[in-house]
């Protein structure tokens, strides 16, 4: 399964999601290697470092992603995804505008959960307890989509 999660820069947001997505697949005993977990950013330059505040906010977790560089959202990105999870509605928004081909795989993170507000707020430029209040939003989001996963991969 080829998951792209998408944000504005890809320095805090989906950098995020990307990481807690690989440890929890890792710590439910899942094969890595059949997933494929990227994120990108709608309006970013490539090889972008991890917001200083979002690495210290995932260390907390134990997840390290101080080597991670941004990515520019591609559309090679979105036809080879399976599923596209944006951080607000906004960049899910874009991507349609352009390519609303792809309307069926791209989603909010929130909305792809049955949650009615998509938003998950841009930390950016704030403080580390912003930033970690992101990070624990995110980690409670990506969890419920690994439950959900899960359980669609074993009723298949």
């Amino acid at each position: 399964m080829k998951i792209v999660f998408v944000c504005t820069g890809n320095t805090c947001r989906s950098p995020m999601a990307e990481a807690f997505l690989k440890d929890i697949i890792k710590k439910k005993g899942e094969n890595i290697e059949d997933y494929s977990i990227v994120s990108a950013g709608i309006s970013t330059l490539d090889g972008l470092k991890a917001s200083e505040n979002s690495i210290v906010a995932l260390s907390e977790y134990d997840i390290d992603i101080r080597e991670h560089k941004s990515r520019a959202l591609t559309k090679d990105l979105i036809e080879d995804a399976d599923l596209i999870l944006t951080m607000g509605k906004t960049h899910k928004e874009i991507i349609l505008k352009y390519l609303p081909d792809y309307e069926g795989k791209v989603f909010t993170l929130k909305e792809f959960l049955g949650e009615k507000d998509f938003d998950i707020a841009d930390p950016y430029g704030g403080d580390l307890d912003i930033y970690k209040n992101t990070a624990k939003e995110i980690n409670y989001y990506v969890e419920k989509l690994v439950e959900k996963i899960l359980k669609e991969k074993k009723e298949n």
